[in-house]
This record gives structure tokens, sequence and C-alpha cells, in this order.
């Protein structure tokens, strides 16, 4: 034993040493000129290891089940000093057996006690000292010593044990009974998982001694290396629910994967071994850091969360605890998004040591210094940056977590999955693996296939909760719109109204629409697509306005969209998608006539044009149709007497032929309806002769006329619309003139002020500079107007409906409880 520190110094050297053209692999390759320092050495304190214990199925007055960790004894002043002690037990052997100990190899047949054992793994004979250097080998099956009668050990069996499998067990020292018990599991095909765990302590211990032995001897083969390997594998999967034995065969596979660690890649790539399970101990981790801050290489995010989750700079938080595996995830994802190359580390002065503490009280510890190898791990600065990076992951995942922590919610709610952070949930593999977005995906694609995209916001609310598809709210709240734009989101669907592209949203009782591929991540809507969507509006409200849909109106719409080359293609699908909404959704009035009432006669002519030539589309108006166009141009506020002859100038401008030519003839137009020509030989050619018209016209007005309409249709009033503000057929025929002109009229607030609120609720922020120049345009002073407005808001809800600082914020809950005064 005296040369065994050398030994073990020069077989790390030979082990580790990089040796010319040789192909090193990467689990522990070493840089040129890196070797194990040549006092290496191994240290063993016997009287501080005497606080381990094992559950070895005694009665609850034995002993505990804890097997110390090495943890335990950090704080234990001699094990710092790696000093082999050259102590010596006086105890000796009491054995009368002096045949030398010897290791059966795995195949080895041999039968003790009228037990035949067929395969080996452990030490036989009388005489076998202790690595180091006194006292009998723990695992040593002397067959001298007396052993209880043989039975057998089934998977079901209740195993015996007695107080002489207490404290590190060694064979010597069991009971008659229990020595007869080890040899009988020995015997079987040692799986009982009922097994006290001392017995299996005592053949782990053999385990131990074979492979600690072999950095000196060299006498194990590869592949007897392996076969303990995958031995002490097995042992660990099958007792490794026991703390202690979990913690002492996990460091033990890591070890040996160092060890021989080229040997053991080679194995590992042929699929003959597994990888060491996680250990706490880091000895893989403390050698690749050690390896890549050696060579200037930069952290990779798997290694920065290695020295996150090694580190003793950082507790985990509850998010951490609860979320594992998202945390995980998340924290490589930001931590690429922070460092997109990793970050690199000067190399400090600390020596870098690999330590391995022996289940086995006949080894001690191993302590192994590399002296061209620093040991970056305990620097302080790196691990900062990545507590940052956790920290966020800690936020982003609080909701989630939250969530996750309230009894009956599970991870594959809908609740939780919209919780999660959007970065984590776009990756594919989150996609896969919640059944609810599948089940969302298959019935979306079939929406799009069967009705275009068109189907209820009942039905898709209910796929957030199949119980709160019978409890629909009456209104949704910003909350909800978010909710349901980001389930279709996730599945990878734009859904229509979209609040942050469209400036309205959804009802309860209303349609929504759903298209492939949706907005995308990076979605930047351009002016283009503003006020193509707000002239697809004005245009659904005159398709719509007797109560069908013709369509030549709706082709001509489409037609708008397709032929405007500013637009990209997911902006196109996004407003086909907005003219399908529009279509089958009521027409809100609220706001516009306001709105109107402060534009010139030049644009008050482009709205009106533009109105008339949606109508004409199909190459004629129909009586029913005029009726309706005149209440449209009531509600907005233009002359309803106008409308035959703003028909007559535009059919007269592109030099087509009316179906009359005098006054009176006008005047009955009412009842015979208007056609584009009096002899309508040909309605397909007029339909195009109009469809020309209107492009022509969007075309030719643009800048200042396209601003216009992007200012009156800017958003819609949702929160304020009701159902006098919709156009159904039988609302507006009711709807007298006098109900028009105080459609903007709030109850306690005068009629320019009552204008301004509504036009501010439209949206829930403006810049400061907008809201001026709305107050402006009404001859208000916004500090005076906000006032007001407030004023009235304490007056009757006891709280400010305007927030203002550099913006001015609506307080939509207010806005909800304040419809009830109009």
């Amino acid at each position: 034993m005296k040369n065994f520190i050398e030994n073990v110094v020069a077989l790390f050297k030979e082990k580790y040493d990089t040796k010319s053209n040789e192909v090193r692999t990467h689990l522990i390759d070493l840089p040129p000129n890196i070797k194990p320092s040549a006092g290496a050495q191994v240290s063993h304190n016997n009287q501080n290891r005497t606080n381990r214990h094992h559950d070895n199925g005694i009665d609850k007055n034995s002993f505990d089940d804890n097997h110390v960790d090495s943890d335990d004894l950090d704080n234990v002043d001699s094990l710092a000093t790696f000093i082999l002690s050259s102590e010596r037990s006086k105890e000796c052997s009491t054995s009368s057996n002096h045949t030398k100990g010897r290791w059966v190899t795995k195949y080895e047949s041999i039968t003790i006690h009228n037990r035949t054992i067929e395969r080996g793994f452990f030490y036989f004979g009388g005489q076998l000292e202790t690595l180091v250097g006194y006292g009998t080998e723990p695992s040593l099956i002397d067959e001298r010593l007396s052993v209880g009668p043989p039975s057998a050990i089934h998977s079901t069996t209740a195993i015996y044990s007695d107080e002489s499998l207490g404290y590190w067990p060694t064979y010597g020292q069991l009971s008659a009974l229990c020595r007869g018990i080890y040899l009988d599991w020995l015997a079987s095909d040692r799986t009982n998982p009922h097994t006290p765990i001392g017995y299996v302590f005592i053949y782990f211990n053999g385990l131990e001694r074979r492979v600690i032995e072999s950095i000196s001897l060299d006498n194990v083969s590869d592949d007897e290396f392996i076969a303990i390997y995958n031995e002490a594998f097995r042992l660990h999967n099958i007792y490794g629910k026991q703390s202690s034995f979990h913690n002492y065969s996990v460091h033990f596979l890591e070890f040996m994967a160092l060890v021989r660690s080229p040997l053991f890649e080679e194995r590992l790539q042929a699929h003959q071994v597994s990888p060491p399970p996680a250990s706490s101990r880091n000895l893989t981790f403390k050698m690749q850091l050690a390896k890549t801050v050696t060579l200037k290489l930069p952290i990779p995010a798997t290694l920065a969360w290695e020295w996150l989750i090694f580190s003793n700079e950082y507790n985990f938080r509850t998010p951490a605890r609860r979320c594992e595996s998202e945390f995980k995830d998340l924290f490589d994802i930001l931590y690429q998004e922070a460092y997109p190359n990793g970050f690199t580390v000067s190399p400090n002065k600390t020596k870098l040591t690999l330590n391995y503490n022996a289940a086995s009280r006949s080894i001690g510890y191993v302590d192994l210094t590399l002296d061209d190898l620093q040991d970056p791990s305990i620097l302080k600065a790196p691990i900062k940056k990545l507590i940052t990076v956790a920290e966020q992951c800690n936020d982003a995942l609080d909701a989630y977590s939250r969530y996750l922590g309230r009894d009956s919610n599970d991870k594959t709610d809908i609740g939780a999955i919209l919780l999660l952070p959007k970065v984590l949930i776009q990756q594919q593999a989150y996609q896969e693996k919640y059944p609810a977005i599948q089940k969302f995906k298959a019935w979306a694609k079939s929406v799009i296939q069967n009705d275009e995209g068109l189907t209820t916001a009942k039905e898709l609310f209910g796929y957030l909760d199949e119980e709160l598809s019978h409890s629909v709210p009456k209104t949704f709240t910003k909350k909800h719109n978010e909710i349901i734009t980001s389930l279709a989101e996730l599945a990878g669907f734009g859904i229509v109204p979209d609040q942050r592209y469209h400036q309205t949203s959804f009802k309860p009782d209303g349609y929504v629409v759903l298209f492939d591929s949706g907005h995308g991540q990076d979605f930047e809507p351009s002016t283009s697509f503003h006020q193509i969507s707000l002239a697809l509006r004005l245009g659904a409200m005159v398709a719509t306005i007797n109560g069908y849909v013709d369509k030549k109106e709706v082709d001509t719409l489409l037609t708008i969209i397709e032929q405007d080359t500013q637009l990209t293609t997911i902006e196109k699908a996004s407003l086909k998608a907005y003219l399908l909404w529009r279509l089958n959704s009521p027409a809100n009035m609220s706001g516009l006539k306001a709105k109107l009432a402060v534009l010139d006669d030049k644009h008050i002519d482009f709205i009106s044009r533009f109105i008339i030539s949606v109508a004409l589309a199909k190459g004629n108006v129909e009586p029913s149709q005029i009726k309706q166009i005149e209440k449209l141009y009531q509600a907005l506020g233009l002359d309803k007497n106008s409308v035959v002859s703003d028909i007559h100038h535009l059919t007269s401008a592109k030099k087509i032929t009316p179906a009359f030519s005098n006054e009176a003839q006008l005047k009955n137009s009412n009842e015979q309806g208007i056609g584009a020509n009096a002899d309508i030989s040909d309605h397909n050619s007029k339909t195009y002769i109009f469809n020309a018209e209107l492009l022509a016209l969007y075309e030719s007005e643009t800048g200042d006329a396209k601003a216009m309409l992007a200012s009156i249709f800017s958003a819609d009033d949702d929160d304020m619309e009701s159902d006098s503000e919709s156009l159904p057929n039988e609302q507006v025929d009711n709807c007298s003139e006098t109900d028009v002109i105080n459609e903007s009229v709030v109850k306690g607030l005068d009629t320019i002020h009552s204008q301004l609120y509504q036009q501010l609720i439209s949206k829930e922020i403006w810049q400061r500079e907008e809201a001026e120049v709305l107050c402006g345009s009404l001859n208000l002073m916004i500090n005076g107007a906000i006032e007001t407005i407030n004023d009235w808001a304490y007056d009757n809800v006891d709280a400010p409906v305007l927030e203002e600082n550099d913006e001015v914020i609506i307080d939509f809950e207010i806005v909800e409880e304040l419809k009830a005064l109009y």
C-alpha cells in the first residue's frame, strides 16, 4: 500500500495527458500540458465517518434509513487535509482463515455453504486488508464463518435482518443468520427491491474497491470495467430510491465514467452503457468547465445551466422547483438570447481538484489535483450573469407557477398553457405535447376548410374550457380577447378581429374568422393595411345595407385587397378574413357621425363616391338599397336627399346612360331602381366598369383622402356599441333624424364633450399630441376637457375614466360602468 498514492498519480497522468496525434473524446478531453499534480493523494478519516445509517428492514427502534452523504462532512476541518493516515488499527482479524482474498469474476461460479452463486463481482477469502492500510475489507466473504441455513429469495420474499446489519456493515461482523441471507441474495438474481439496503452496500463496497484499486494496479480489463459499471447502474435502478444509496451510486458511476473516459465514450456511442445519472457532486461538470475555460471557448447554454445548478450562490425559487422542465428550457432560450455565442471566462489561479468520497470505509477519499487545469466554478462574476437570466425565468414563469399551485389545476389545462411564456410555447416540442392545442388545431383546420374560417365566438370560447362553453359571459373583456387570440396563435392560426391590428374586438354573440399561419410573431401592419381595412369597413356597411350580400360587391372589395402591391401576403390574408368578418357582423356606427361632422366638402365627396361605387358594383341599385343608402347617409351625417343625384353623377361621369333623363325620373327612381344603363344587356360588362371605377377612385385618392379615411374609421367604439348603433334594417327604419343627431350625447356631458368622450374611448391609449389635436378639432383645451370628463365620471361612479401623463389612458372598466348613463 505504500506505493498506492504514487500509482494513482502515475495512472491518472497516463489517462489524462494529451498524447501526440491522439483523438481525445469530448467527455474529459484535456488540452496539451495539462496533467495531474504530483500531490494527488488519498485521505481517510474513520473517526468522522460514524454517522452513516442504513435502512436494513429492522424495527423502528434500531436505526434510521439515512446513509450520510459526503455533504454532511463538508465542514470537518480534517477532511481538507489531503494526507494519507498512517495510523494502524489495533483491531486484528479474528478469522482463522489465512487464505488471501481474491476477486470473483463476473461469470465465475462458486459454492459457499451449500449455495451455488453463478455470478461473481465480490471478494472471497480470509485475509484482505483495506486500501487505507488497516482492518479487513468489509465486503470480503470468509467461507470459514458460520452462516444460517439456505433459503430462496424471490422478488416478493420478506428478507431477514437484525442489529448486526448496522453502521457500515461488514460481512465478518454480521450475525450468522444475516450472513446466510446475504449469501442467499448473492445466489439469487439480486433484484429483490425489498432487500435491506445494508446487504446492497456490502456488495457495492466490493465493486467500489475493485474500481479504485484498478487505478493503481491496472488489473481490470476494459470489458470488466464496463461490466462493473453496468452492474452498479443496475443496482442504482433497483435500489436508487433509497436516498443514501442513490447518492453514492450516482457518484460512483460518474467517477467511473471519468476514470476511463475514452473507453466510456466509445462504449456509450456503441450503446453498451448508459450515461451516469445527474450527480450533485458535479465531477463531470467541473472537468468540462475547466477544459472549456482553459481552451478559451465560450460557455454553451448546457454548461451554463449546470454551472447555475451546481453553484452555491443561487437558491432556486418556487417557479424553478414547481416547473422544473419549463424553467430549464426557458433558461436555455433566454441565455442564448442574451449571449448568442456564449460568454468566455478568464482562467483563475485555483487548481482543479476532483474528489471521490467512497461509500466503503475501506477506501476513504480520493482527491486528484490537476496542476495545469484551473477551477473556474468558484468564480463569482460569471455566476452573476447566470443568476440574472435565472431571475428573468422566475418572473416569466411566476403566473404559470401560481396557476399550477392551485388545487385541481394541471399543466395540460388551456389556462396553464396560455400562461407559458410565448418564447417557450412557440417551440415545436411544446406545440406537440399539449393535447388541447392539437384538438384546437384539428377543429380550426376543419372550420377553415369547410366554412372559410368563419365560426362563432361562443364555439371558439368553448375551447378554453368545455364547461365555459355553456356559460359564455355577456361581454368579453380585453383579457378574454387576449386569451382567445393567444389560443389561436399558439395553434398557428390568425384570428379576426384581432384588437392589435383591426382596432376592434369580437363579441360573445358574434362571429370570428380564423386563417392559416396567422399574423406571425413580428407582424407590423403597414399604412396600406390600415387604410384598406378602413375602406373595407365602409364597403361592408354598403354591401350589407339591404340585408343580404351580393357576390359582385364582395368581389369588388376583394379586388381592392388583391391589387394593392404594397400589401404583404400576410396582410392580404388578414384583410380577406377581416372582410368576411365585417360582412357577417352588424355595422357599427358609433362615433362616426361626430367624426364626419368636421370634414370639408372634398372629403365628404370622397366618402359618398366610395359608398355609391360599392353599391353599383353589381351593375344596378335596387329601390330598397337606395332607401338603405339614404339611411346610411343620414346615420353618417350626410345629406340623404343627395343619394340619387350622387348615383346619377357617378354614372354620368363614366358616360354611361342612366335609366332616367329628367328630374321626374330621378324622383321615381326610388320606386323603380337605378341601373347603370337603361339597356342592361351586358350585366358583366357593367359590373366590370364599376369595379374599375371603385378601384380607380381608391387608387387616385391617395395621401390626404386616405389619411382622412384612417382618421374617421380609426377604431370601432366597441365598448360603446348598442343595438341602436348598428344598422339592422328594422331599427334603422324606426330611427328618426332627432335620434341620429343625438346619438353621441352622453347624459351629464354637453354635446362637444360627449363627442370628445366617444372618440377618446375608441382606443385604450392616446399619445398626448393626438389627444391635443382631437380636442383642438372640437375647440377644446385638453387639460380642461380631461378635467370636465373626469369630474363627470367622479360624479357618477366615484372614479376617473381618463388617466393623464405623457399619454391619455382610458380605463375601460370605468367605461363599462358609465355605459348605464346612455
